[in-house]
């Protein structure tokens, strides 16, 4: 629900003009719309970091030439259970939905496939995609690697990538979907808190200094999630994602070549369920040990167990209803846009009753 520090829009409304937006900065349809997915989808599911408050920052990489919107995935390597995406630099959702249709194909016919998209741009919210492949039957496993803003543990500078990890199965009714960040916050969170102001969580970022701070505006670093844990699957992640596709980012990023260009690539796991067992019998015994964890006696201060995915499904559930909620900082900064691209801003939801 919104409140008077926020504007609620409805996701259709705000799909169309990120969709317009896009397009105006030279995307084609289809890619504006593929992007437009991706960030309303996140801004559905509570997700703001990766939702709407993305835009500003696409448009500006279009204008520095960070994001080439003309490029084309190019599907490179094609094997019969692995193939790599070549991104181009182009926007990275479109890359990434050509690469989990790819791998669902796949995995059909082999039971199992692999795949690599290099050289994108931002992607958005990983479990998109992982889910996307869930709601076709497959079990879907998604990292990323991405630009340097996560220290490795120990350090004190920007070192690693917040390497996200998305794990997605079929349950009865739907998906079961695991979408977390290998740092202590997510950058959207962090960026999501410089928007509204909110602090940020002790032992989560430091400062330019290399010291611990809650305030977002003088956050320069992500601390790894777990220390040492987080850091070793970040570092991993961009061995799976980066140096196995020939594109590798942290040691073009932190060696003497100190490349600042944004630059993603992913690796992508899908699972048949069929090859394996019947896929209904899957869904069932997925949702049987769901509901046995969720009837576990809770601690205190808990006042219920949550599986993974189940709070963002109640969440765009609500949003579907009352709207998207956007802060009034961003809502500025899209009024801007809109007056930039000669487009009409998304139409306020009305407040409920």
């Amino acid at each position: 629900m919104a409140s008077r520090s926020t504007i609620a829009v409805g996701h259709a409304a705000l799909g169309r003009f990120i969709r317009e937006a896009l397009v105006a900065k030279g995307a084609s349809t289809s890619d504006a719309e593929t992007v437009a997915e991706g960030l309303v989808w996140a801004n559905l599911r509570g997700i703001d970091g990766h939702g709407v408050s993305r835009l500003p920052l696409y448009l500006a990489m279009i204008a520095s030439g960070e994001i080439d919107p003309k490029a084309r995935a190019e599907l490179v390597h094609d094997g019969a259970a692995t193939f790599l995406v070549e991104g181009h630099h182009g926007f990275g959702p479109p890359a990434m939905m050509q690469a989990i249709a790819t791998a669902t194909e796949r995995a059909r016919t082999t039971g199992i496939a692999f795949g690599l998209v290099r050289e994108t741009t931002h992607t958005g919210a990983i479990g998109r995609y992982a889910q996307w492949m869930a709601e076709r039957g497959c079990a879907g496993i998604i990292v990323a690697a991405g630009p340097s803003f996560m220290a490795y543990h120990g350090a004190r500078v920007p070192s690693l990538a917040t390497s996200p990890i998305a794990i997605a199965v079929p349950r009865g009714g739907g998906t079961m979907v695991l979408d977390m960040a290998t740092s202590a916050i997510s950058n959207g969170k962090l960026l999501q808190a410089r928007a509204t102001g909110a602090p940020l969580p002790a032992g989560a970022v430091l400062n330019e200094a290399g010291e611990p701070t809650t305030d977002p505006h003088q956050a320069a670093t992500l601390l790894p999630l777990g220390g040492a844990k987080g850091s070793g699957l970040g570092f991993m992640i961009e061995m799976l994602a980066s140096v196995l596709a020939a594109a590798p980012i942290q040691s073009r990023a932190l060696g003497p070549e100190k490349r600042t260009r944004r630059t993603q690539n992913s690796a992508i796991f899908a699972i048949d369920i069929a090859a394996f067992r019947p896929l209904a019998a899957f869904a069932h015994d997925a949702d049987a040990l769901a509901v046995l964890i969720k009837a576990l006696p809770r601690q205190a201060g808990f006042d219920e167990i949550l599986m993974p995915g189940e709070r963002s499904d109640r969440t765009e559930a609500a949003r579907r209803k009352s709207g998207i909620p956007i802060p009034a900082k961003l809502w500025e900064e899209l009024a801007k846009i809109a007056e930039a691209c000669a487009i009409k801003m998304p139409e306020p939801v009305p407040p409920s009753t």
